[in-house]
């Protein structure tokens, strides 16, 4: 892989729930962690992956130079509005910093609006070398178990709260979204320390949503199973936002 292009699974047209207004989103493939619960399974792995629907062959994974991406996002432009942009989301886009880097260079030059979906479990140097070029950040708070971070999703949780702290400092944290199910995120102890969390950012809205199926057939595609979660009720998220608003955080539930 040429580290300067930047391996894609997916452009996306007209979003609206990955970030301000109408959005342009780019799903970069690889991921620093393995949550049970992805619903993109098509990026988790680096390298390339063959794939299989109806009978018909692909390949999750190619790379794109900077000018490439550039010219194909900037094709939607007069659809974004004074609001909309284009949002990097994966995977895990801070693991490929410095190709992420060279087709936001030539964005902000354009004057393009810039967010960031991110899990943050990668090095510090890697959110800093892109973070001068992006307007926006919406953070996942997954679990805060040090124990449940490390042996489920192989993460490590110091990382994760050192990069919310310098990403806070920066005034370039503007969501965090939380997804639940209830045998990793959604348990008792989950949420008690995450309300504590986000009691440190109260000026941070939250989205809160449901895990769900939808990446099933994906799954299918690379002939994997997906893990089933047992799957939250709408009032249990109403429940738990307004748990969350009784500590003056601003919460919502979102259906992703």
């Amino acid at each position: 892989m040429n580290r300067r292009s930047l391996v894609v699974t997916n452009i996306q047209r007209m979003c609206f729930h990955d970030g301000p207004g109408i959005r342009t989103t780019v799903f970069t493939k690889g991921c620093s962690v393995h949550c049970p619960w992805c619903s993109n399974p098509e990026n988790i792995s680096f390298e390339p992956e063959i794939y299989e629907k109806d009978g018909i062959q692909g390949i999750y994974g190619r790379e794109y130079t900077a000018a490439e991406l550039e010219y194909i996002l900037l094709k939607d432009r007069d659809f974004w509005g004074e609001d909309g942009g284009v949002t990097f989301s994966g995977g895990e886009a801070l693991m490929q910093a410095e190709a992420l880097a060279d087709i936001l260079i030539r964005l902000k030059e354009l004057r393009v609006h810039i967010a960031l979906e991110t899990a943050l479990f990668v090095q510090g140097e890697n959110l800093q070398r892109v973070l001068p070029y992006i307007d926006y950040v919406i953070a996942d708070v997954k679990t805060l178990e040090s124990h449940v971070c490390k042996e489920i999703m192989g993460g490590d949780l110091a990382t994760y709260l050192d990069n919310i702290q310098k990403l806070y400092t920066s005034g370039k944290l503007r969501l965090f979204r939380l997804p639940c199910c209830e045998e990793y995120t959604f348990t008792n102890n989950n949420r008690q320390l995450v309300n504590e969390f986000l009691c440190q950012y109260q000026d941070i809205p939250v989205q809160v949503f449901a895990i769900h199926k939808l990446g099933e057939k994906k799954y299918q595609s690379l002939g994997k199973t997906m893990w089933k979660a047992k799957e939250l009720d709408r009032q249990s998220l109403e429940d738990y936002c307004e748990e969350l608003r009784r500590h003056g955080i601003r919460a919502e539930v979102i259906q992703i």
